[in-house]
């Protein structure tokens, strides 16, 4: 029985005849498994290509943009990390400075210019927690905005899920029974009393009379 993908397409291909041999069979199952890895390595491969899907790959991306290779991270924060490092080779703007804090910390990011004099504020609302440590953050915050200005952070963690409240009542009551004593006691009902015909047997014995 042909179970790869490839394999059940090709057979559609030639003489229904050869859908009961099970030598055709084994054929058509023996390339259409060759074929299906192949397909599977080359959408891998492409996969690579792409920060935002690459996996093995993604080692050559972090070399390639100067970003430290930490195995232990996240994935999806290494690759956040690699494209912010990607975008931050433009002119820098409020707007491209949010999308790249962004990809650095999956946190929705406002930037506030002026609130002090050359001061401007980074707001960031996570609703998946942050990391442990944002010091990355700081260092690519520091690398790309202008140097005359400073800057001031502000957190905001949100937890969203469903709450579920369950409730539940007890009820009871206790009755005390005391020894008591009736004074006066009444039955009623119906008395059945049997009669029976009495029976006897008497025995009469007769002895001989005596002569005179």
């Amino acid at each position: 029985m042909i179970k790869s993908k490839k394999g059940k397409e090709m057979i559609t291909y030639v003489s229904p005849v050869y859908e009961q041999s099970k030598v055709i069979q084994s054929i058509f199952e023996a390339i259409g498994y060759e074929w299906d890895t192949a397909e599977l390595l080359a959408n891998d491969i492409l996969k690579q290509f792409f920060p935002q899907t690459a996996t093995w790959g993604l080692i050559y991306w972090e070399e390639a943009v100067n970003v430290v290779n930490n195995p232990t991270e996240e994935i999806d924060r290494r690759r956040r990390k690699v494209i912010a490092k990607l975008q931050s080779r433009y002119a820098i703007n409020p707007k491209r400075m949010a999308l790249i804090l962004k990809n650095y910390t999956g946190a929705d990011i406002l930037i506030t210019e002026d609130i002090a004099p050359y001061t401007f504020e980074v707001k960031l609302t996570g609703r998946e927690g942050f990391p442990k440590s944002l010091e990355d953050l700081y260092k690519e915050v520091k690398k790309i905005k202008p140097s005359h200005l400073s800057v001031k952070y502000k957190l905001i963690s949100l937890t969203e899920s469903n709450l579920y409240i369950g409730a539940t009542s007890f009820s009871g009551e206790t009755i005390t029974v005391y020894p008591w004593t009736p004074n006066n006691i009444e039955t009623t009902g119906n008395i059945e009393i049997a009669l029976a015909q009495n029976a006897g047997l008497e025995t009469i014995i007769t002895y001989p009379k005596e002569e005179g």
